[in-house]
């Protein structure tokens, strides 16, 4: 039995009288049942594509030797007693919001494998790198949750934003729905260089007024009631798609979800006119909006310096091999810092932060030690730090331990599985809930552990 939409859906949901929307990212997904009462609504994850240095961020080491600890010190947080990177502070004043998952690790050393696994829960079967995406991989947690969540909705349940990650023009497998097919792959949503939204265009044509579009409606219930059942799971899935069209194109907050030019001067400053910045202040748009499950990407831009421009990143921009702590202290983090605080406190003020989980994770850290090469930091996937805030996580805590040098994870060690189950529960989905592929097999959610005392 396959689980992808037909050309004939296809066809019928046009016939609605949408204009460019495509019927794979309207889905509001038929799976498994909810099967606890979530703690969050919406999770907005925050990739890091690269690696973030857990020593040079969170993490830091101040009483260890130069080639360990770096060049950066710590400054105080709203937390006392607990210090972060000084190129954090605005994230520091939100520290009693944030929880940090220090024991993170796994053993990729290679960034596809590694982001593979980070987005998946899942190892893949290769650890090298030039991985290609294929219909064989496991599911993004995005996609798996739009799979399994039964709950009706409006928006796209599942967003990527602003662009796929790659290596060169490769895509890096573990980001879209894989054995679960295209009709669950996170809808994309570009956002340029300069900041613009590529708005997708979900208005329905000139001509199909609101009777018009009631009367094809009920005509396309009809011809499906007679038409030789195909089974009962595709035939309400159809039905899904039908009802969530015409939500999408009568209803407002879907039209103006993707208009940043809504928000005040004051919050496009406060999230930063840059790229990133941008795309964090359009995923907080999108959960208020509905959409369940947003994923940020840290696109490619002009990574601007005040005393003049770098090198430009091939590939991933904090995969910081050369230049890394000139590109860490005056680019990398100083957005990553304007963005985060901002969607944090934001999201406080707005009442929203009891009820979307907000997830700030990357590849692996780096190297504990200092590079002789480039004076930089290589991959190091043995320990590294997580970030959850929001949705009754302990906000100001820290969970697990390093070494004395950052190297090994001492106590409280969390996997990969152990992040996405945590992330499933916290949406009211049991990490051991099976969906659907399009080969007819079933796919489990996570096989990892809940964290549930990172959870007041």
């Amino acid at each position: 039995m396959k689980h992808g939409i037909s050309r004939r859906t296809a066809l019928q949901l046009a016939s609605l009288g949408l204009t460019t929307i495509a019927a794979p990212h309207v889905t509001a997904a038929f799976g498994a049942p909810v099967t606890g009462r979530p703690r969050a609504r919406a999770c907005i994850l925050l990739y890091m594509d690269g690696g973030p240095s857990h020593i040079d961020t969170f993490d830091l080491k101040p009483e260890a030797a130069a080639e360990i600890r770096g060049p950066f010190r710590g400054v105080a947080t709203s937390v006392p007693g607990t210090n972060v990177c000084e190129h954090l502070p605005r994230v520091a004043r939100q520290m009693h919001r944030i929880l940090q998952v220090r024991s993170v690790r796994h053993a990729q050393v290679v960034h596809d494998p590694a982001v593979y696994q980070m987005l998946t829960g899942y190892k893949h079967l290769s650890s090298a790198g030039g991985l290609e995406v294929e219909a064989t991989d496991l599911p993004h947690m995005a996609a798996a949750f739009a799979a399994a969540d039964r709950r009706p909705a409006v928006m796209p349940p599942a967003v990527q934003i602003p662009d796929l990650m790659k290596m060169q023009s490769r895509i890096l497998p573990g980001q879209n729905a894989g054995i679960l097919g295209p009709s669950f792959d996170p809808f994309p949503v570009g956002v340029s260089r300069e900041g613009a939204v590529a708005k997708p265009d979900f208005t329905r044509q000139a001509d199909v007024s609101d009777a018009r579009l009631a009367a094809r409606s009920e005509l396309l219930g009809r011809l499906a009631r007679g038409e030789r059942p195909e089974t009962s799971e595709l035939e309400a899935r159809l039905s899904v798609f039908r009802r969530q069209a015409l939500d999408i194109v009568a209803s407002p907050a879907v039209q103006t979800a993707f208009d940043l030019e809504r928000e005040k001067p004051a919050t496009l400053d406060r999230y930063g006119r840059h790229r990133h910045g941008r795309s964090v202040l359009l995923a907080r748009r999108l959960v208020e909006a509905g959409t369940r499950f947003v994923t940020v990407y840290w696109g490619n831009e002009d990574q601007d310096w005040a005393d003049g421009k770098p090198p430009t990143l091939a590939n991933n921009p904090w995969d910081t091999h050369r230049n890394h702590f000139p590109l860490v202290e005056k680019s990398l983090l100083p957005r990553a810092d304007q963005a985060l605080a901002a969607l944090v406190d934001d999201l406080a003020e707005r009442g929203m932060l009891d009820e979307v989980l907000a997830v700030w994770m990357g590849d692996f850290g780096r190297t504990p030690r200092i590079t002789d090469r480039w004076a930089s930091r290589d991959h190091w996937p043995h320990a590294f730090t997580v970030l959850l805030a929001g949705a009754g996580t302990r906000g100001g805590e820290i969970y697990g331990r390093t070494d004395r040098r950052g190297a090994f994870v001492e106590e409280h060690p969390v996997g990969p599985a152990d992040l996405t189950a945590t992330i499933f529960d916290a949406l009211g989905l049991a990490p051991a809930t099976t969906v659907r592929t399009t080969s007819d097999a079933e796919h489990r959610l996570s096989t990892g552990r809940v964290l549930g005392e990172l959870f007041a």
